[in-house]
């Protein structure tokens, strides 16, 4: 079989790195203008929720809707990250959904949004949806097709309790692309295709950080801080 386009040996990533132009990701973030007004120790993270069933995804030619454990997943990495930020004390999912068990449905209101906060002792709650959540289809050097690439798209949000007001909000979605097309992308993950959970690691470091709140704990030599 022809080998595809898309199957880069390693011998090959010097020449697409030396080719290629800096690639991007379709991401905004957004902060209140008057953030430095609000002070903001205490954070609830809560379960994420599944995007509604869009067009294309009923006619079975876009990503599939995620599983409820993309959900799940997305909620536990902003958890992760939030919680190692010095400055931040931050309620893992498990205790907030358990506030939650009695909110019959989401986007919550201001006032269901003020009453899980008194419950959970927070300042603002993270709130999210997760709109894409595709596993790669191929191994880490090489894919078919670009579609096969691991794809995700979700919207992060920092309500204030008191307010009931989103005080910042992280939009992010990549559909990872060869290194020809996303030098920036390659170089700092590495040169190899991302599965899904590894995809969705690196998109809430990236939204996390213009996040206005803790301090970022430096990484541990030889380590890393991303799970």
């Amino acid at each position: 079989m022809r080998p595809s386009m898309f199957r880069l040996p390693l011998l090959a990533w010097s020449v697409a790195f030396t080719l290629s132009g800096c690639g991007g990701t379709t991401s905004d973030v957004v902060t209140d203008p008057s953030i430095d007004q609000y002070r903001i120790l205490r954070v609830a993270v809560l379960p994420f929720s599944v995007g509604p069933l869009s067009r294309g995804q009923e006619r079975g030619y876009a990503a599939p809707v995620p599983s409820p454990a993309a959900g799940d997943k997305l909620a536990d990495l902003f958890y992760v990250k939030l919680n190692a930020r010095e400055g931040l004390a931050v309620t893992p999912p498990e205790r907030a959904r358990e506030a939650m068990a009695a909110v019959p449905s989401t986007p919550l209101t201001r006032a269901e949004t003020r009453t899980i906060g008194a419950k959970l002792e927070v300042d603002a709650v993270l709130t999210g949806t997760v709109e894409v959540y595709k596993e790669r289809a191929g191994s880490r050097i090489g894919l078919e097709r670009p579609q096969d690439a691991a794809e995700v798209g979700f919207v992060a949000k920092l309500i204030s309790v008191k307010e009931g007001i989103p005080l910042w909000t992280g939009q992010y979605y990549e559909r990872q692309r060869p290194a020809n097309e996303d030098l920036t992308g390659f170089l700092e993950r590495g040169p190899r295709y991302l599965t899904v959970d590894e995809l969705a690691s690196s998109a809430v470091d990236h939204v996390l950080r213009q996040f206005p709140f803790g301090t970022p704990m430096p990484r541990n030599e030889g380590g890393s801080s991303t799970p």
